[in-house]
């Protein structure tokens, strides 16, 4: 689904953080120039901290789109790429310092002189954007094509009550296949949490 479209350059407040090659483009995060490498967080932040933006230029350094974003984001590559054009993560920290669900949020994206084309897998719906998360009870690993998701949660029984002790594992597959993207998963009971291996792909659907 594209999410971003052409709009006037410039955002007052705003530093250039990180820039990626992405063939012909270059895809750039902004962030609140008052963010530094050792400081972060977003309270007591007089004003608020400015939402971050993603911002898309041309081989001439013309900014041909961008959009907002999460105000403590970051880039990175993967080895992964849609019909030539590389595919790039977004991530957005939504951590809140506890919980088991709480932490970033990754997104898989291409760029494209029309804006950013986020992975959404087929049949799910647009309203739905989808993210890969990252916290105590959920990750996530690059795989040759696409990427593994792992999640546990509570298994509640046919009467809604949880026991406090019974889990569910579930094991996703996220892949890239002829330009588009497909989600497969399975689940067990079991348990796991995202502070030692991550588990074998064998445990993954195909």
């Amino acid at each position: 689904m594209l999410l971003l479209s052409p709009l006037a350059a410039g955002a007052s407040g705003l530093a250039q953080r990180q820039c990626l090659p992405s063939q012909e483009l270059r895809v750039c995060l902004w962030q609140d120039a008052r963010l530094t490498p050792g400081k972060h967080g977003d309270d007591g932040w007089k004003p608020p901290l400015a939402l971050s933006e993603l911002r898309v230029y041309d081989s001439q350094g013309r900014q041909l789109s961008r959009l907002r974003v999460g105000r403590q984001s970051a880039l990175e590559r993967t080895r992964l790429s849609d019909g030539g054009k590389p595919v790039l993560l977004l991530k957005e920290d939504h951590s809140i310092g506890f919980g088991s669900y709480a932490g970033v949020e990754t997104r898989p994206f291409t760029a494209t002189a029309g804006g950013i084309r986020f992975a959404q897998p087929e049949g799910r719906p647009p309203a739905q954007p989808f993210a890969m998360a990252s916290s105590l009870k959920s990750g996530w690993k690059e795989a040759s094509d696409g990427f593994l998701l792992v999640s546990c949660a509570p298994d509640f029984p046919a009467r809604g009550e949880w026991d406090g002790e019974s889990f569910r594992v579930s094991y996703r597959r996220l892949k890239l296949q002829n330009g588009q993207w497909r989600l497969s998963e399975r689940s067990e009971r079991g348990f796991w949490e995202n502070e030692g291996d991550f588990p074998a792909e064998r445990l993954f659907p195909k």
